[in-house]
């Protein structure tokens, strides 16, 4: 006997408390934190030139498979702001069904969290907010998982607020661990 066909659940009910499971389930797995609002209301920290070029690193998947991600940044309009831009494989595929590289083109600026340097990471008319670490020439960017807080937020100020409390309050902050890019390294050029 299939679950559809017993007496004590209706075929429609049935068919929706099914739907409600699935997106349940789709719920608890994570995401990047994204948001209309950003941490500073404008740019504050001027961009580091010698961060520009390429930069290589991988993202694991949760079944452990890794792709190579390759971050580019470049100067923008603005010298607070660098222009961003991610090359790998993100999910894209062609008629036949085989995986295509694809590049996300975005901005970035950094903001100061009290002894944490942030990245507000701006792609699909949506702010990503990620921790940046840069050391030993090798940059990691720490996206915020999309439950490190319960809290509705509806303004710039209330984001910073929060983001911070987040960090006073957690011994491992929630990042997005699937989306993280650890110990990116420079690609040099071979002449």
């Amino acid at each position: 006997m299939f679950p559809s066909e017993t007496p004590f659940i209706p075929k429609p009910t049935f068919g929706l408390l099914t739907l409600s499971c699935l997106l349940l389930l789709l719920g608890l797995c994570g995401c990047p934190y994204n948001s209309v609002y950003q941490l500073d209301d404008t740019p504050q920290i001027v961009a580091d030139t010698t961060l520009y070029g390429n930069w290589a690193g991988t993202l694991t998947e949760e079944s452990g498979r890794q792709r190579k991600v390759t971050m580019e940044l470049s100067e923008s309009e603005d010298a607070h702001v660098y222009k961003i831009a991610f090359r790998g494989f993100f999910g894209k595929k062609d008629k036949k069904g085989k995986e295509i590289a694809d590049t996300l083109y975005g901005k970035m600026f950094f903001s100061e969290l009290k002894d944490r340097t942030m990245a507000n990471i701006r792609l699909f008319e949506r702010n990503y907010i990620a921790e940046y670490i840069y050391s030993n020439d090798e940059i990691s960017l720490l996206p915020l998982n999309e439950h490190f807080t319960s809290f509705i937020i509806k303004s710039n100020t209330t984001l910073r607020r929060l983001v911070t409390y987040h960090y006073d309050t957690r011994i491992y902050p929630l990042y997005d661990e699937v989306f993280c890019l650890k110990n990116m390294k420079r690609v040099t050029e071979n002449r």
